[in-house]
């Protein structure tokens, strides 16, 4: 069995629609076995290659579960051991839960903000007859505003870029011309400091007296 399935899941290989389905030993079984869940410290370590691979391994053991499961409640029957179930989705939410550390992380690296939040899991409300309209508003919504955030992700990233490119040109011009006016070059570049930017050695060169 794979390495990256071997902790929790109980689906046997299977290169056809058996696939959906438990090993037929657990037919009519009254318990399986099944090990624990992954752990948030096992998922850390593991890179985002590996967290894909693991995630539809997971994916398919839930459809394999979940199609077993109906099949039990049509034939009036008890699902054996449901807590895989939990497992399964319990891994799962805690590679979401990497996964948004990790671009939070990034966020927070070349942006300077919080990455936002991931999806909620919303379920729907039995009593209410428009539920399923609302949600699919609401599901366009969602596309709408994901839309929007990278819109605001590129804008942000050029103007970054925009503002190094405007430090390099400030610098460029303190270390080849270091008796240039420094209020002229504030004026020209309102966005950088140039007060701090003149103490830089890169800025210096060997001219010494373009600090003062």
């Amino acid at each position: 069995m794979n390495v990256v399935a071997s902790i929790h899941t109980t689906s046997f290989k299977q290169s056809n629609l058996m696939a959906f389905f438990d090993d037929p030993k657990n037919f009519g079984a009254q318990e399986v076995k099944s090990g624990r869940s992954w752990t948030l410290d096992e998922l850390r370590i593991k890179s985002n290659v590996d967290l894909q691979k693991l995630w539809f391994v997971l994916l398919k053991e839930r459809n394999m579960l979940f199609t077993m499961e109906h099949n039990c409640r049509e034939d009036c029957r008890l699902f054996p051991s449901p807590e895989r179930i939990d497992k399964v989705q319990d891994s799962m939410r805690r590679i979401e839960e990497i996964v948004h550390e990790r671009n939070d992380a990034f966020w927070q690296l070349e942006i300077g903000e919080k990455a936002p939040n991931p999806r909620a899991v919303k379920t729907l409300d039995p009593d209410d007859p428009l539920a399923t309209v609302r949600e699919a508003i609401e599901a366009v919504t969602q596309v709408k505003d994901g839309a929007t955030l990278k819109f605001q992700y590129l804008m942000k990233e050029k103007e970054l870029r925009m503002q190094n490119r405007k430090v390099k040109e400030a610098a460029m011009l303190l270390k080849r011309f270091p008796n240039l006016d420094k209020e002229a070059l504030q004026a020209k570049y309102p966005d950088v400091n140039i007060q701090k930017l003149k103490f830089n050695k890169k800025t210096r060169g060997s001219h010494e007296f373009n600090t003062v």
